[in-house]
């Protein structure tokens, strides 16, 4: 008779990482910094093979999104320093960071913090006749 498994990952454990990733965090660095959680990939084990999982998942995917466009705001608006060699290489460094995070945000959430296609209602619509005359020849 086999013994029932015990599960790798509890739901409280999961709610947990999920809050954490939701608050910016990266799910590896939550995972590899604190003991009580399973490894990274138990994480994306179980959001695969779980549909529940995976929906939380995709929703703290999401906030964590809004969490980075709230940190690039915060990194456009810092002062520059008052020295120009400096503030154009601050300026170049805060370029390549805000354009990093700009493109996972992309990634993340393309459809926005509810991340569902009917809040981007973009659907055209129409009919389009190709015809050719073969009377030249």
């Amino acid at each position: 008779m086999a013994l029932p498994r015990k599960p790798r990952l509890t739901k409280q454990q999961f709610s947990e990482i999920c809050e954490q990733i939701a608050d910016g965090m990266s799910l590896t660095r939550i995972c590899n910094e604190n003991a009580k959680y399973p490894s990274w990939k138990t994480v994306l084990r179980h959001v695969q093979d779980t549909d529940e999982a995976y929906q939380e998942y995709r929703k703290a995917r999401a906030l964590q999104a809004e969490v980075l466009r709230d940190q690039i705001i915060d990194i456009i608006e810092q002062p520059l320093p008052d020295e120009p060699k400096l503030a154009m290489a601050e300026v170049q460094r805060r370029r390549l960071e805000v354009d990093q995070k700009d493109k996972y945000v992309r990634q993340l959430a393309p459809l926005g913090v509810r991340n569902k296609a009917e809040d981007n209602d973009t659907k055209v619509s129409g009919t389009i006749t190709l015809k050719w005359d073969d009377s030249n020849q």
